[in-house]
């Protein structure tokens, strides 16, 4: 049974996912510095005040997909059974990112979030010190199944599973075919995993 707490953290992210949603869309199309807080709460039918209840800046706003994704993937994680490879587990992670890239609309829509973050420095950094938050959330879950387990060479596992993802996602953007990020991914993570872990070869 959900807990009264949990139903207003449920409704709380659908209001936040609803911002996000509709200032990514004002970003992308008059530019990230040129959106205001003003024009953002107007598109939710929201105060200035209301908004700031939910996000303490725009920079929150825009990298506000990686709180979901964070979200998603330690719950993709957790779900997974307890005997499972980390590896494979990480693997199994990554699907709903090769369902976005299988989305044309989608895939587009994240790309251009995505070029807005590059090319400000600041979102950039804020950007890769969430994106280490997320590696060090799934160390945290992948750990809670193996308590005695070496925790540097978790993290290191994690973040060599990113880096596969990271290549499968530079690939796409320099050229790749979009349609077959799962196989790019797959190629990567296929060829690290001997080294990263012998026993499950």
């Amino acid at each position: 049974m959900t807990t009264g707490g949990g139903l207003r953290e449920l409704s709380r992210r659908a209001v936040q996912s609803q911002i996000a949603a509709s200032a990514e869309a004002l970003f992308i199309a008059q530019g990230f510095e040129e959106t205001t807080v003003d024009e953002i709460a107007a598109a939710v039918g929201m105060s200035q005040r209301s908004f700031f209840r939910y996000f303490a800046s725009k920079d929150d706003v825009i990298l506000d997909n990686l709180e979901r994704l964070a979200d998603d993937l330690a719950a993709a994680v957790a779900e997974r059974p307890d005997g499972e490879p980390e590896w494979d587990t990480l693997r199994r992670a990554f699907d709903p990112l090769i369902e976005q890239f299988a989305d044309r609309a989608r895939r587009e829509h994240g790309a251009a979030v995505q070029r807005i973050i590059e090319d400000s420095p600041r979102l950039l950094a804020a950007y890769l010190q969430r994106l280490d938050g997320i590696q060090q959330r799934l160390t945290d879950e992948l750990m809670a199944r193996d308590e005695d387990g070496d925790r540097i060479v978790m993290r290191a596992v994690v973040g060599s599973a990113f880096a596969c993802l990271h290549a499968a996602i530079s690939h796409v953007a320099c050229g790749g075919d979009p349609e077959r990020f799962g196989s790019h991914l797959d190629r990567a993570m296929t060829a690290l995993r001997p080294a990263l872990i012998p026993s499950q070869r």
